[in-house]
Formats: C-alpha cells, structure tokens, sequence
C-alpha cells in the first residue's frame, strides 16, 4: 500500500512528524540493527553519514516473521521509507502483511490482505509508505514481506515499523435494550436512477418490495476537488431524491439515504477510496448535516447510511484524518445534533466494532466467494458454477462467511442490516446462490437490499442469464428466488 505526496492523497511521504497535537502511535513491532534478524534475501548496508539500511535485489521478495499475537483484533498501520531504482513492478506492493494461516477457514473472505496495485517508478530518493490492515481477532501469524523491488529492480528499506492504530472507546453496556427481530420488516434492492413512477409502483405491486437503498452516486465527478463542488453535488442529490420521494410514500417504500460517493478516489466497483484527509472528512460533515436537516421527521426514510464501502486500506495513522470507526462517531453525532431519531447505518468490515450510540444500524456487504460472483466483469476469469463442492462453495460456507457479523450482532444486542448482496446474472448457479444467502438472512432475522433494480443490467434479475442480450426477458430464476422472499414483506 503507497500513499505518494501530492500524488494520490496528499501524505506527505517524506517525513515521519505527525500532525500537530498528535500523539504518537504506539510500535507494536520495528526491525532495527540492534535486536532484528536478517531475512533471507536482504542485505544489511551501512555507509558512512546514512543509517544502516536492507537492500533488495529483485526477483527476491524477503519476509519478516511477525508473531499473529501482536496483531489480531487491532488495525494498524504499516510503515517505511524506501528508495530505489525499477520500483513496484510486476510483483505488486512494498510493505505487505500477508497472512501465514489460512484466511478461508475461518469465516469471511479476507479481502483486507490484498494490496492496492503498485505505481511503477523507475528511480526515486527516500520516500515514506504506509498502509492500513484490519487484523481479525482469529488471526494467526503472518509474514511482513519487502516486495517493492520486483522482478528486477532495487529496494532499499528504514524505518520499518508496524504501528497500532488506537482502539475506539468500548460501547457503553446496555445501548440497544430492545430485542432483535427475529424475522426480516423489510426486504428490497439497491436503486439510484429511477425516476418514472412506473419504476416504483413495478418494484412494489409486482416484485413487492418494501425497501428501496437509494445511492447518492450518480452526476458527479470521482475526484474530490473543493468541498464548496461535493456540497454543490450533494445537494443535487437531495434534490433528485425529494422528486422521487412522493412515490415511495404512495406505494410503501421504505428509503436508505445511500452516501455512495464520498470526496475522493474510488475504484472501478465503487469502494471508496480517498476519504482519509481531514478536508475529505470534514465535507462528509457538511453534506450529512444537509442531508439530515432536508429529510428529518419523513417518515419513509429508514436510515442514513453514512458511506459506502470505506476501504482505509490507505488510512494512514499518522495523516490529519480519522480512522473508519472514530470517523463513522463523528458523523452519527453531527447528525443526532439535528435528527435525534432517524437509525443511523455503519458498513461493518469483517472486524466489526460497535459506535457508542444507540439507535445504530450495522450493515455488511456480502458477494463472496468474490472469484465466482464477480466472474466475467472487465476480464475477470470465468469460474463455473455455484454450488462447487471442490472448491467447497455451498450454503455453510455462505453461514461461516455471515459468522463474524452474527457473533458481533449476539455479543452487543444490535440490529443487522445487509446493504449489498449479488451475482452477475451469467454465473452458473445465481439463483442457488441469491436463495442460499437470502435464506440466512431470513433465518437471522436481517433486513436486507440485494443489487441492484433497474441499474446496470449484469446485476439485473429482469435479464437473461446469457450475457449477450442486454434487453431485458422479464422472469428469470433469479427473478422468482426475490419475488419469493418479497412476497413475506408485510405492507
């Protein structure tokens, strides 16, 4: 993971100081020259006037061992400062943890191992790097591995250092005093660009839906700019929803405020990327203070979903911003100061932890496996069928990947909404899989949106199977498996 100054998210990469006030970070573990093995493929150099530093030849990626006991159940930032020559090419990141246990027996899929793809230099002087992981309380042991040099290039690595990033205030006892349902209220599908009435009176007389996430996503630019242009886009957004507003009290329809965009990079999937600046932050701030003050007290509103996807991959513990969970309390108390009552909605990482506030809502996104859901999008291999028993797939392991999300709801007595779930329609076996994961739902008692009604059409369940006919065929079995959930909504 690389944050370069000036040109991804303005870190300053160079030095090591830490914004003003800011304490700093506990080590959790260092190489030095003093108490700090060699690994295999390194070299130790020492020349006069520089500190001692490791050179790496490529292809060699050398690995640190690093004792899984130190880690689990914490985030934390890993650092470094690295030079060199033919930087970041072929084999990806510098810096990376990668897992020594296997992250597929235990629970969820582990997407918060994989790096953010390398940015290619031919030469550079020191520069600082750092990235972000959230480590899982089952976590074993892992290797820090010093990959940057590449098939054939030169690394040359200091101030290396795994620094923990401060857990939140535990969750004061009894928050959420109210039994969770044991059945789902509401059942529905992602949306953003309806805009016939036609649109909402289909998804609720005919498929019956009662929930619709609406995405505040579509009209405007990637890349932050000024917060004056995001608040211009926001309010966009608000407008467009209050035009449409008027059909989902009509016909029933129970709205999720989807922040979908927020001020910064995302990625080709729509994970937001570029949140960790202060400024970033700070304009997330304003628009859900407008957001709140513009939809409190409307009745078909069912909660504010504060961003969507927050990937902190690039969080950085020593920049001017906040972490996922500091920055989610921030937000949910920005908008309690206006709307004391409308359920406030936090994307849950496969490491959840909880905000010290009532009336929360915790929402993960489920499309594992990844491999077979996504398979055939912008070139990804096509992986057969769901079921797989060689690989495996079937409904408990879906239940072993929902795990965490249910221990973590048992444990702290809160409800449980899942934002995001689906398969491209041409993978073999969707409708097995849409009925296997909506059945676990339902046996949690979890309300939930599957993705997406009438957005693109390769998420869509009114589409053929066969990836080469882009109109819509009306009923397909993925179709009926959601018809059949959607028909136990009460209205």
């Amino acid at each position: 993971m690389k944050l370069f100054a000036a040109a991804w998210l303005g870190i300053v990469c160079f030095a090591l100081s830490f914004p003003a006030g800011s304490a700093e970070p506990r080590i959790l573990w260092e190489w030095n020259t003093e108490n700090s093995s060699i690994p295999a493929g390194a070299e130790l150099i020492r020349q006069p006037g520089e500190k001692p530093f490791l050179r790496v030849r490529g292809p060699e990626a050398p690995a640190f061992p690093i004792d899984g006991a130190l880690l689990k159940g914490k985030m934390v930032t890993v650092e470094g400062v690295v030079r060199g020559e033919k930087l970041g090419q072929e084999f990806g990141d510098c810096l990376k943890l990668v897992p020594n246990y296997r992250p597929f027996d235990k629970y969820r899929e582990n997407w918060g191992y994989r790096p953010g793809p390398p940015v290619p230099r031919e030469k550079s002087g020191w520069e600082r790097h750092a990235g972000s992981w959230r480590i899982p309380p089952y976590a074993g042991d892992f290797k820090l591995v010093l990959a940057d040099a590449g098939k054939n290039g030169l690394a040359e690595y200091l101030e290396i250092r795994i620094l923990e990033v401060p857990a939140p205030e535990p969750p004061s006892p009894g928050l959420n005093r109210a039994p969770l349902q044991k059945t789902p209220k509401y059942r529905g599908a992602m949306a953003g660009a309806l805009k016939d009435e036609e649109d909402f009176r289909i998804f609720a007389e005919e498929f019956g839906g009662n929930l619709l996430r609406w995405q505040f996503l579509q009209g405007g630019p990637a890349v932050f700019q000024t917060t004056e242009r995001y608040l211009a886009w926001g309010r966009d957004r608000i407008a467009e929803l209050k035009q449409v507003l008027p059909y989902c009290h009509k016909y029933k329809i129970k709205v999720v405020i989807d922040l979908h965009r927020s001020p910064g990079e995302m990625n080709a999937i729509n994970n937001n990327l570029g949140l960790w600046t202060a400024e970033r932050q700070q304009a997330v701030v304003l628009l859900w203070r407008e957001i709140a003050a513009a939809f409190k007290g409307d009745s078909a509103i069912y909660g504010y979903d504060l961003v969507n996807e927050p990937i902190d991959k690039v969080y950085d513990v020593r920049s001017d911003a906040l972490d996922w969970d500091r920055f989610a309390e921030k937000l949910a108390r920005e908008i309690r100061a206006i709307d004391p009552d409308t359920p406030i909605i936090v994307a849950t990482s496969y490491n959840p932890r909880p905000i010290n506030l009532p009336n929360i809502i915790y929402s993960p996104h489920f499309y594992e496996p990844g491999e077979y859901t996504h398979q055939g999008i912008r070139g990804r291999a096509m992986v057969g069928p769901y079921p797989d028993p060689s690989k495996g797939w079937n409904r408990e392991w879906l239940r072993l990947m929902a795990e965490p999300t249910r221990q973590f709801q048992l444990k702290y007595n809160v409800p449980i909404y899942v934002g995001e779930f689906g398969v491209i329609r041409w993978a073999p076996g969707g409708a097995q899989w849409l009925d296997d994961w909506i059945s676990i739902f339902e046996e949690y008692g979890w309300d939930w949106s599957y993705h997406a009604y009438r957005e693109w059409s390769g998420w869509s369940v009114e589409h053929s199977d066969d990836k080469t006919i882009e109109q819509p065929v009306g009923d397909t079995a993925r179709g009926q498996v959601i018809r059949k959930y959607f028909r136990r909504n009460q209205r």
